[in-house]
């Protein structure tokens, strides 16, 4: 091999590195970002949770508000790339569950 031929051997390798990793940069923030993706949220449990411990009178009517307003807060933090769908549609257990 001559030198000119290492020279553009290495040129192809370094050109075929950087689309490598400008495609998994970019695939990376595709997905980060963009891609939509689902998440669960069981608002029915929460809410007979919380009503489980509002009638054994753990928590009280302002404590009890304050909750909802938590689980209200949770639910406008989901950023905008993710889907939420209610905990008792789920046939399977692989989507991400978000806990208020």
């Amino acid at each position: 091999m001559t030198k000119s031929e290492r020279s553009e051997f290495r040129t192809v390798l370094y050109a075929m590195f950087l689309s490598v990793a400008a495609m998994v940069g970019i695939l990376a923030a595709y997905d980060n970002y963009f891609a939509q993706k689902i998440v669960a949220l069981d608002v029915k449990g929460y809410i007979a949770e919380q009503r489980g411990l509002y009638l054994s009178g753990k928590i009280n009517e302002a404590q009890l508000k304050e909750n909802f307003d938590r689980l209200d807060k949770v639910k406008e933090r989901v950023p905008k790339n993710r889907v939420i769908i209610l905990g008792d549609v789920l046939v399977r257990k692989n989507v991400e569950e978000i806990k208020p």
